[in-house]
């Protein structure tokens, strides 16, 4: 078996470029109907402002405004173009932070280029959503147009609300601003949003996770730096001597851009200047018309003609994906979660690693492999940190060793130990040992009962018994748990060692264990109700007993949490209050029945200030899957960039 890669430090990853059943057809925003409609709607109200306007324009000297305009000093010129350069440097890092939470792989050069081009173009030409996804189409190699669509849709609404937010707090601190109230009502509101954030809620029929606080932090602070700087170059071109302060002329400018973005109008025409002069009523016409002016040549013209050469220059050369194979086929055997589809291989230098994603946290789970030096430990930590910062997510480690923590404390991680794994060698794991009088009184007490145990195949499973047993167990436990821990679904369990539990010919109880070529590690343990004591401690034990038969070096039974060996730290105690079954006494006592050697398992945060949100992150997590894809491992392109696993998302393949 061989393993695609995608390799580490080279500034590229791929993107996922097919989504579910669109190839790259038209998406639903390019139907010819909503595209009449909206420009119909453009037209309309491009119509309604220039009357409005109409009256106004009939009273001024039009020579005399290009003369105002001519007039105008040459420092004044310099410094807004300055502004404007600074505002689309804000447009391009937005462009970028959007790529980073939809992780579409694309180098950030890229990315900011794009979305400069797109939004010089399409806020002169109007129709911004349909103009903007053709640019990006043109300047993103890679993404389908029905993708294009979707990130400047995402780029849109998120720079509306953006907007909103600065737009909100503006009213509220400078004095006699308008609206204050709805300015209050408002920012409450998009306040509580952000908050829900933290928590990274999945909306029934959104396609994508709510942006996380990280992402929702710098698109706001983006957005005031966009926006300040467009109302500074506007207010520097207002002719030398206007009594208009920027605190004065700052709520009605952000109000009136506002209102051109949501219109629509090519270049917010009609509508900034409608909205602009109805709250400045009190400002002199002209000098408002001369900044107008010489404002939309400096904030619109020149840049649409800058974006739209470079729309006609195109992305440059494309750069292939990097190519190649994991060096190493993973030895753990617990890497075979990643069959479920929410954690995914991925290649890190010359190591492998299973990561997987939250909303605030880029999860590692277990130890790169191989992890024999502690400087390619060193080097996968950094690779982590680097590919979590490019996805605005804090790197985590999750069930790490003893040895890797070692090495992240020296690199200033903040490891805590959260529990301890069990683990036994079969070919020493002696049924006769003290140690194991009680797991012997255990399964006389089955064999009893009449339980017998056999190792079942994909083929001859009691699929339709176990579907009931495991239906059973789910609601008598909470539901099932999931990330770094096995769900039922027959597609995944076909991949494992199945032993099913019987008596008086019907199945009662099974347990399943990942298999690699040198370890077993037991996943699932699902069970009915009024089980004959032993029946699982007698499911594990024959599978102990088979691995020494077929000479398997370690048989895992997986971790236990801290909180069950005792009180533990601050932060065991924080998991087990979160979600009391971690301290799982019960589950100490059986696998302690197997007289096991003990390892203990970290978590790794990135500093200590963010070991809270990770320990929540991970609770959420693990308590709060999504949904299992209806085949186990299917195509996650299928999915679209917006909820793939990750361009590190290894596809397995035979040669």
């Amino acid at each position: 078996m061989a393993f695609q890669r995608w390799a580490f430090g080279n500034g590229r990853l791929p993107v996922v470029a097919r989504t579910a059943g669109r190839g790259d057809r038209f998406g639903p925003a390019f139907t010819l109907p909503r595209l009449l409609a909206r420009a119909g709607l453009s037209l309309l109200l491009s119509g309604v402002f220039a009357w409005l306007l109409a009256d106004r324009m009939a009273r001024i000297d039009l020579a005399a405004l290009a003369a105002a305009v001519r007039a105008l000093h040459l420092w004044q010129w310099l410094l807004a173009l300055g502004f404007t350069g600074l505002s689309f440097w804000a447009v391009g890092q937005y462009d970028g932070v959007i790529h980073r939470h939809f992780a579409t792989g694309l180098p950030p050069r890229v990315a900011r280029r794009a979305g400069i081009a797109a939004i010089a173009v399409s806020q002169t030409l109007g129709l911004g959503l349909i103009s903007g996804a053709i640019l990006r189409w043109r300047m993103l190699p890679g993404l389908s147009l029905w993708q294009a669509t979707r990130l400047t849709a995402a780029v849109a609404l998120s720079f509306l609300a953006g907007w909103a937010v600065v737009t909100s707090a503006t009213l509220l601190v400078l004095p006699g601003a308008p609206f204050r109230p709805l300015a209050g009502l408002a920012l409450a509101v998009l306040l509580g949003l952000a908050l829900l954030s933290c928590l990274g809620p999945r909306w029934p029929g959104l396609p994508v996770r709510w942006p996380n606080g990280f992402v929702l932090s710098r698109l706001v602070g983006l957005c005031a730096i966009d926006t300040l700087a467009a109302a500074l170059a506007f207010h520097l071109l207002l002719p030398v001597g206007a009594d208009l302060a920027l605190t004065v002329l700052l709520p009605a400018f952000l109000l009136a851009f506002g209102a051109g973005l949501t219109l629509g109008t090519p270049g917010g025409m009609g509508a900034f200047e409608v909205t602009l002069l109805a709250l400045l009523p009190v400002q002199p016409q002209p000098d408002l018309l001369v900044a107008i002016l010489a404002w939309r040549m400096v904030y619109y013209v020149l840049p649409a003609l800058v974006g739209a050469a470079l729309a006609v220059a195109g992305p440059g050369p494309a750069s292939p994906p990097p190519a190649g194979y994991l060096p190493h086929a993973p030895q753990r055997a617990e890497t075979g979660l990643r069959h479920q589809g929410t954690l995914a291989l991925a290649a890190i230098g010359e190591q492998s690693w299973l990561l997987g994603r939250s909303g605030h946290c880029l999860f590692a789970v277990f130890d790169p492999e191989p992890h024999r030096r502690p400087e390619t430990i060193d080097a996968a930590l950094l690779a982590l940190g680097a590919l979590a910062a490019s996805e605005s997510r804090l790197p985590a480690v999750y069930k790490a060793s003893a040895r890797t923590a070692a090495r992240a404390r020296a690199l200033g991680f903040a490891p805590r130990r959260i529990g301890r794994e069990a683990w036994l060698d079969p070919a020493s794991a002696a049924l006769s040992a003290p140690a194991r009088s009680g797991l012997r009184r255990k399964l006389r007490r089955a064999a009893a009962a009449g339980v017998t145990v056999r190792q079942m195949s994909s083929e001859t499973a009691p699929w339709r018994n176990m579907d009931d047993i495991a239906a059973r167990w789910a609601r008598d436990h909470g539901g099932e748990r999931g990330f770094s821990v096995g769900r039922h679904a027959r597609g995944y369990l076909c991949r494992q060692r199945l032993y099913v539990a019987w008596q008086a010919g019907h199945p009662i109880a099974y347990a399943s264990f990942h298999a690699a070529s040198r370890e077993w590690t037991l996943d699932l343990m699902r069970h009915g109700a009024d089980l004959p004591d032993g029946t699982m401690h007698s499911l594990v034990q024959a599978a102990i007993e088979d691995a020494r038969q077929l000479g398997i070096a370690r048989v895992s039974l997986a971790a236990v949490p801290e909180a069950a060996f005792g009180p533990g730290g601050r932060l065991g105690r924080i998991l087990a209050a979160l979600c009391p079954d971690l301290a799982a006494t019960g589950l100490l006592r059986f696998k302690s029945a197997f007289a096991p050697h003990w390892s203990p398992r970290y978590l790794i945060a990135a500093h200590p200030a963010g070991l809270p949100l990770t320990a929540l992150s991970l609770w959420r997590a693990i308590t709060r899957p999504p949904p299992l894809a209806r085949e186990i491992e299917q195509d996650h392109a299928d999915y679209g960039f917006a909820t793939a696993p990750g361009p590190w998302h290894i596809a397995e393949r035979t040669d």
